[in-house]
């Protein structure tokens, strides 16, 4: 208590009487909670507190420096004992110069203080809303609020509470709700958020539940809801808003706490025909317990055409499911010259490149004004009269393409390029050789190790070359790898005019796989010399060296090795996305699904320019809880009749995966591509059997906003689950870790005609 008297607290705010909030800097600024008393020198206002033997005794025992044990031992009369009962004690014989003096704020009577202005929060929003909206204010239409700039509030409807007693019949979430003087017109109400645990939800005694309505319908049928946000008192990221359309419930979700600006926030278009609109929002949240506000403030109704059709905004006709189609098998992948890292740990994807960066020549010592340069590569042509070699080439083989840029698949690599190598005198081309370089890396199943095939073969001679020959010097892969470089060469890597036989070195890696639970990033690379011979009359050109990841270098052939996946070990080129494809033959509603979202939403999640990212356990479920997180929504929502058989049951089918850092449910803060608070913020659909053919609708009287970065559909839950359920095995073979970029393959393909805001297909499989 004496140290409040001498110290008060800062509150970081200043106040004039009159109401006005002071700023830093400006006169009379003071954001002290109270106005202390007040001391002739500092060290007088420190000696407030008295010394410690001040009220002892020898009636009371007390010892400053031995305490007696009364709370510690819990002694029965200690207290007693040792209480100070006896008369006042003086530390301060001077007072008159040495005690604090009082600070009196009001010498005389006088007003109220003023009402707040110029304030940092909480300050009225007296804007107007958008032209021809109908406001529904949070009090009745003429009361009048704390703004004594706004005037009384102005309101085309009707607000009101819904509470619910406890056992006893009392209304304790009374207690926690509150009205601030900010907002639209200067009035709004919170509460604060609750989950079932603290008493929230439905028919929870803390529940708090406001519904807006307006007086009448809407003559244009249809209206955008807008939801004014204060600068305070929103702090809730998961205000729930439920839209009663003409078609039902429509839930949106909204973060108050990023949009607490004092600005109106559109939560979409709404198709309401002749029903009354209304906007409910509760303070129940999936997860709070009464630490963030909720905010009440107005709501507004934007009549017009928004485009919302007079039923579904989205109608995919689906193929009939065949209960025969064979499951595509994910072990066959399809060779791409992609190159797709993981995600970094910063969350963002990696810079995806294609093909080969930019390269320089590669050249030797200049020796008697004679040098030799090998590189960089050629774009090879398809004309190759002129060339005196080619190899035969296996038209079944994707690796045997003349294709210049990279190829792999998740266990294959292979590059092919034509190198030249180019004879100088006096720093002019005398003479070019070309060579054709074939190089296959291999990643065995066999644990610890990986080979690469290496094949040359001449591919354009001219100018005076006697002979060419090469000399392997060593391969490199990396710490934790050791490669073979005692291989001996099938066919000799020496050639002539006219020669075009093929020279091959087969080398094996081996990597150390004894640790478990490692994994190690390696780069298979080589470096070898060729003698350029010139003919008789030049003079001999010096040795050149070439080194393959220096010229035209690609990430296509980066080696992740690993002892995660299973302790054996193995290796995959990490930068190649492989490629989960759905039995969209047996599954359509779950193939339909993905596919809208992949097609028509802006994250395009599986696509090659926008994979899907790993995300192994997909945080125990909890990704999927956010995106499903309204118990009993895909039976509320879905149609029994599109089940596929009496066993099936309506399931909540969420895209992009669970198990992805594209998630819906992935915070940012763990490196979420797409977050949202709930599953209403998805674009929403759900599977209606129409005279025996299975549509895809969506939920609500609404129209998508097409901005929707995430999906949920009720759909057969057997589809559901049998769609991905090839997924657990897709990545243990094809050794996904986290962060690992894969695609998906819908097996769908459509005939659409998009109308405004509508969306209309005939859904196929694709062949």
């Amino acid at each position: 208590m004496m140290g409040w008297a001498a110290w008060s607290i800062d509150t970081g705010h200043s106040y004039a009487t009159t109401g006005r909030q002071d700023w830093p800097g400006e006169s009379g600024f003071s954001s002290a909670g109270f106005q202390p008393a007040w001391w002739l020198t500092p060290a007088q206002r420190s000696e407030i507190k008295p010394p410690l033997n001040t009220f002892c005794t020898a009636a009371n025992a007390c010892d400053v420096n031995n305490s007696p044990p009364c709370e510690t031992q819990h002694i029965d009369g200690c207290d007693q004992l040792h209480w100070w009962n006896a008369q006042n004690t003086v530390w301060k014989t001077d007072c008159a110069d040495t005690c604090g003096h009082e600070s009196i704020k009001y010498l005389t009577l006088r007003a109220e203080p003023g009402r707040g202005t110029r304030l940092q929060y909480g300050e009225p929003d007296c804007e107007s809303p958008p032209a021809g909206a109908v406001v529904v204010h949070s009090v009745p239409n003429g009361t009048p609020t704390w703004s004594d700039t706004c005037g009384n509030a102005t309101s085309s409807g009707s607000f009101q509470f819904t509470f619910y007693p406890d056992s006893s019949g009392q209304y304790e979430a009374k207690s926690d709700l509150h009205q601030i003087g900010g907002g639209y017109q200067g009035h709004f109400w919170y509460a604060h958020d609750r989950d079932k645990t603290a008493l929230g939800g439905d028919g929870g005694r803390m529940t708090v539940l406001g519904t807006w309505s307006m007086s009448g319908p809407v003559a244009a049928k249809q209206a955008e809801v807008l939801v004014h946000i204060p600068d305070t008192g929103a702090q809730t990221k998961q205000a729930v808003y439920q839209i009663e359309t003409a078609f039902g419930t429509v839930k949106r979700t909204l973060d108050q706490s990023a949009h607490a600006d004092n600005d109106w926030l559109v939560l979409g278009a709404y198709r309401f025909n002749n029903k009354t609109p209304q906007v409910s929002l509760s303070n129940t949240v999936s997860s709070g317990n009464g630490d963030d506000d909720v905010a009440y403030d107005a709501v507004a109704f934007l009549p017009g055409d928004f485009g919302v059709p007079d039923g579904p905004a989205i109608d995919l006709t689906l193929p009939n499911a065949d209960a025969t189609s064979p499951n595509p098998d994910q072990k066959v992948q399809q060779p791409s010259h992609n190159v797709t890292p993981p995600l970094s740990q910063s969350g963002a994807s990696a810079e995806r490149v294609a093909g080969k960066a930019a390269a320089k020549p590669q050249c030797g010592p200049v020796e008697n004004g004679a040098q030799a340069c090998m590189g960089p590569s050629l774009a090879e042509t398809s004309d190759r009269a002129a060339a005196a070699r080619v190899a035969p080439l296996d038209a079944d083989d994707w690796c045997n393409s003349e294709d210049p840029k990279p190829y792999a698949t998740r266990f294959r690599e292979c590059d092919h390029r034509i190198v030249p190598g180019y004879m100088r005198l006096d720093g002019e081309d005398q003479a070019v050789v070309s060579f054709h370089f074939h190089r296959e890396l291999l990643l065995d199943d066999s644990a610890g190790t990986f080979h690469e095939v290496l094949s040359i073969t001449p591919y354009f001679w001219g100018g005076p070359v006697a002979m060419v020959n090469m000399h392997m010097d060593r391969h490199l892969c990396g710490s934790g790898c050791a490669p073979d470089n005692s291989a001996s060469w099938d066919g000799q890597p020496s050639w002539t005019p006219g020669d075009t036989h093929v020279a091959t070195l087969t080398t094996e890696y081996t990597w150390d796989n004894s640790k478990a639970g490692g994994a190690l990033f390696l780069k298979p690379d080589f470096q070898l010399s060729a003698d350029i011979i010139p003919a008789a009359g030049y003079p001999n050109v010096p040795t050149v060296g070439y080194q393959f990841s220096l010229d035209n270098p690609t990430r296509l052939d980066e080696v992740r090795c690993d002892t995660v996946i299973d302790t054996a070990g193995g290796c995959v080129f990490v930068n190649y996305a492989p490629t989960y494809t759905f039995n969209a033959g047996k599954f359509p509603q779950a193939a339909a699904h993905a596919w809208l979202v992949q097609t028509e939403l802006l994250p395009q999640p599986g696509l090659p320019a926008t994979p899907l990212y790993y995300l192994p356990g997909g945080r125990d479920e909890q990704n999927r809880d956010v995106v499903c997180d309204e118990e009993g929504w895909a039976a509320a929502n879905g149609d029994p009749a599109a089940l596929s058989s009496p066993n099936d049951t309506l399931n909540c089918d969420e895209f992009s995966f669970n198990a992805t850092y594209n998630s819906g449910g992935m915070p940012a803060s763990l490196g979420g591509l797409n977050p949202v608070s709930s599953g209403s913020e998805c674009l929403q659909t759900y599977a209606k059997n129409v005279n025996g053919t299975v549509h895809l609708y969506n939920i609500g009287g609404y129209a998508p906003q097409w901005s929707e970065v995430c999906g949920r559909s009720s759909i057969s839950g057997s589809q559901n689950s049998g769609s991905a359920g090839g997924l657990s095995s897709f990545f243990s073979n094809l050794r996904l870790m986290n962060g690992d970029a894969f695609l998906l393959d819908t097996g769908m393909t459509s005939n659409c005609a998009p109308v405004g805001r509508s969306l209309t297909c005939t859904m196929t499989l694709r062949p």
